[in-house]
């Protein structure tokens, strides 16, 4: 439910005004595609709502789900070409933009039962790997494909948080996937080999299943970084709070490690989804789009990995700007309810 939220938060920083935003087909493209691997693996009614709630928030209708075209995503681009820079160019937020730049040039080729895997471009930050490819196949795998497979760390079985796949279609039976692989949102690591076993590719428009053994081993190394620990007090209001506890920088991102806490009974009883998301400044008045990595925790509180665009070169203080989000999913038509908290300000260590 929070990547979802996250993925569409183009918000003014100024939460007391809201409008309408439209949604690119790309756009559409990726919640329709998480929607259908939800129903697909029968997942928690918790998931479920969170669905619902992101359908509320941006606006979308189940109709304009309905005949979504990959046209506007492929453009008739080249096939072979920077994976990465072209999910930079078309994900919402732009939050890619320059890991072209730094991403190693791979060319790993795996062809079984007609369909050729092809990994690209992989970029190690020290907390995920991004592993970029490119799919040929005899099958038409509808817009947007689904992968089933695993992806470990050095062989060892959970070594990794989870992986997130997306896989769009460019030409008729072609296609460009990116994965993420996310280590445990508290390690980092300076190199590792992943394994990256593919069995199936899916089309979720007919069922239609491509099965194979597609497997990968890449060896990687983390690009330059540096961890600032951050010791400034927790924002808090009505038993909420937010606490930033460490941030990494890259040379194209920074990544922000945040723990939340709800410890409002009254909240807990009226709202059956609570959730908080970080609005990023610097004091230069540059704002920052983000990508939820995950998050995970009990008895009110969760830590959260949220990855943000690359810091503006001559940024000194970053600001945070933690805003709660109240849903009473019972009644679909309620609005979402929100409450600021104070900023929290960080100055910058490089």
């Amino acid at each position: 439910m929070k990547k979802l939220f996250n993925y569409f938060n183009e918000i003014d920083i100024n939460i007391n005004e809201f409008e309408e935003m439209e949604v690119s087909e790309f756009e559409r493209a990726q919640f329709k595609k998480n929607l259908r691997k939800q129903i697909k693996s029968n997942s928690s009614q918790k998931w479920t709502k969170g669905i619902a709630a992101a359908c509320l928030t941006i606006g979308i209708s189940a109709a304009s789900l309905v005949g979504l075209s990959y046209t506007t995503f492929a453009q008739e681009i080249p096939f072979v070409n920077s994976i990465f820079k072209l999910f930079s160019e078309k994900e919402y937020g732009t939050t890619l933009v320059g890991y072209d730049k730094f991403a190693e040039a791979e060319n790993m080729k795996v062809e079984s039962n007609g369909t050729t895997i092809t990994i690209t471009e992989t970029l190690l930050d020290s907390k995920k790997l991004l592993v970029s490819y490119s799919i040929e196949t005899d099958k038409d795998l509808g817009p947007i494909a689904l992968i089933d497979g695993s992806f470990t760390l050095n062989g060892e079985q959970n070594s990794l948080f989870h992986a997130e796949h997306d896989i769009y279609k460019i030409a008729h039976n072609k296609y460009v996937g990116m994965t993420t692989a996310i280590l445990p949102l508290s390690h980092s690591i300076d190199e590792g080999t992943f394994q990256f076993n593919i069995r199936e590719l899916s089309n979720p428009e007919n069922g239609e299943v491509v099965q194979g053994e597609w497997d990968f081993e890449i060896y990687a190394e983390a690009s330059d970084t540096f961890v600032q620990t951050i010791d400034v007090p927790k924002s808090e209001k009505n038993n909420l709070n937010v606490e930033i506890n460490k941030i990494t920088y890259t040379p194209y991102s920074f990544i922000v490690n945040y723990k939340e806490g709800v410890q409002n009974e009254m909240l807990n009883k009226k709202y059956n989804v609570i959730y908080s998301e970080l609005l990023v400044k610097d004091d230069l008045g540059n704002s920052y789009k983000s990508k939820f990595n995950g998050g995970q925790g009990s008895l009110g509180v969760t830590n959260y990995m949220i990855s943000f665009g690359q810091l503006k070169p001559d940024a000194k203080t970053l600001i945070f700007r933690p805003v709660f989000h109240f849903k009473n999913l019972d009644n679909i038509y309620e609005s979402v309810e929100t409450m600021q908290l104070d900023d929290i300000i960080v100055e910058i260590e490089r």
